[in-house]
């Protein structure tokens, strides 16, 4: 069984964000958990059209990282660094839709 966890900061960790670039208004995740897909991706996953891409849309993704780097800090912190090597996705609009 896979199980998900929401990764929404909470207010206290939006006020301890340290952010790459000033920021308006305090993202709501992480901005480390976002990652882009172009065409380029798009042309390695034939079974996908992202003429389909709708913002707030959702999908479902499954995909292999490997570890580049792991780093400890004295306070006992932890950073693991992950390539996202490979990807596969699933519209879950076109799944909920079906319901």
């Amino acid at each position: 069984m896979k199980v998900m966890h929401d990764m929404e900061l909470d207010d206290e960790d939006k006020m301890d964000m340290s952010l790459p670039i000033p920021m308006p208004e305090k993202p709501d995740y992480p901005c480390n958990l976002r990652f882009s897909l172009t065409d380029r991706e798009f042309r390695k996953m034939p079974e996908v059209d992202p003429k389909d891409a709708v913002v707030e849309g959702m999908f479902h993704f499954y995909g292999m990282a490997r570890i580049t780097h792991v780093s400890h800090s004295e306070d006992g912190k932890i950073c693991v660094e992950c390539c996202m090597t490979s990807l596969g996705i699933e519209s879950e609009d076109a799944e909920n839709e079906g319901e």
